[in-house]
């Protein structure tokens, strides 16, 4: 990326924050194996005046699920798990109210498949903290009913995701937020980030959203963190961290030295299409858990997020080895303002 480029784009990402646009505004670019641009704009927190530094944390949302994603798959290439096998073989205390449950399988959880609903209260507002939380709240859903038969429509659920991590700390015998840490963010090198929010107070951004009247711009009353929704949403990272995740994922587990989450067998088999989207061209296909499109003929897989007062987007472009990320500390104007111009300098 030349000099020309750069300036173009922090002038872009300034103006936005300048303009109120976005409260805060981090972004990070990789191509083949190095990383083209990061930068940081804007206030972390406008109650105290503290900019967006290199070591401020986003609150990531629904991009965790990417993570979760890979964390199944390393266990599959284990032999611990089956994508195929019903979650009851993992989770043996699973139970809904319907009788098609024990048919759901890893898979269909991980491509929105499974029949599952959504969750339309995620207690922000009060957060379990404790290591128990998340295997409560898999059996807290027991009175739920499917929406569908498992393995026929895609419908989003965060809920399967929570399922999934709880999975994962089932089968590994760890804390979902220890197999996380343990297995992924250390050894991809993310060493600032982490999905328990109580590890990583001090360099939080806060959350900003519009007040009742729709009009000012404030700090949210309550931060979307709660244990129980840990799988689903609450991995805190930066740009230089989420920077060396893409590369890993870029590198599509190519034996060159670096470090490898997954085989190249993993990769194809998550970034295939699994299910359609019913969506238009941006993301008519799902993969496992990653959402498959285009953007002017390029290929694109992509995940984003959404909590009270946070948006991010990842987009990897594995045809040109291309991959970014936007995060924001705001939730009152979605991220395409960035996105679509990132994806129209990098897609060719």
């Amino acid at each position: 990326m030349d000099q020309n480029v750069k300036t173009k784009l922090h002038d872009m990402l300034t103006n936005l924050v300048e303009n109120g646009t976005y409260t805060g505004l981090a972004v990070g670019i990789v191509k083949d194996n190095e990383i083209l641009f990061t930068g940081e704009y804007g206030t972390a927190n406008i109650s105290t005046g503290d900019a967006v530094v290199r070591s401020t944390l986003f609150h990531q949302a629904s991009v965790s699920k990417t993570f979760v994603a890979t964390g199944i798959m390393q266990l599959v290439e284990n032999g611990v798990l089956e994508l195929d096998a019903p979650l009851l073989n993992y989770l043996p205390y699973f139970k809904m109210d319907d009788e098609r449950y024990p048919s759901i399988t890893i898979r269909q959880l991980l491509n929105h498949t499974s029949g599952m609903p959504d969750e339309d209260d995620y207690a922000w507002d009060r957060p379990e903290y404790d290591e128990q939380s998340l295997e409560r709240y898999v059996k807290s859903i027991s009175p739920r009913k499917l929406q569908s038969e498992p393995g026929i429509t895609h419908a989003y659920s965060n809920i399967g995701y929570e399922i999934l991590g709880d999975v994962i700390a089932k089968v590994s015998g760890m804390s979902f937020e220890q197999y996380m840490k343990q297995n992924i963010l250390e050894p991809a090198g993310m060493q600032s980030s982490s999905f328990l929010k109580q590890e990583i107070e001090a360099n939080l951004a806060a959350p900003h959203v519009r007040n009742a009247e729709g009009a000012e711009i404030c700090v949210s009353e309550v931060f979307p963190y709660n244990r129980a929704h840990a799988p689903s949403s609450t991995l805190y990272t930066n740009v230089e961290d989420m920077c060396q995740y893409m590369l890993m994922h870029l590198n599509e587990g190519a034996e060159n030295g670096a470090y490898n989450a997954l085989k190249a067998s993993s990769y194809a088999e998550m970034w295939k299409p699994q299910a359609s989207t019913g969506e238009a061209e941006g993301s008519g296909h799902i993969g496992l858990c990653w959402f498959l499109g285009e953007h002017k003929g390029i290929r694109t897989l992509s995940h984003s997020g959404w909590d009270t007062g946070f948006l991010s987007d990842l987009f990897i472009l594995p045809d040109t080895k291309t991959a970014f990320i936007v995060m924001t500390n705001s939730d009152y104007k979605d991220l395409s303002s960035v996105t679509f111009p990132l994806l129209d300098l990098l897609g060719h």
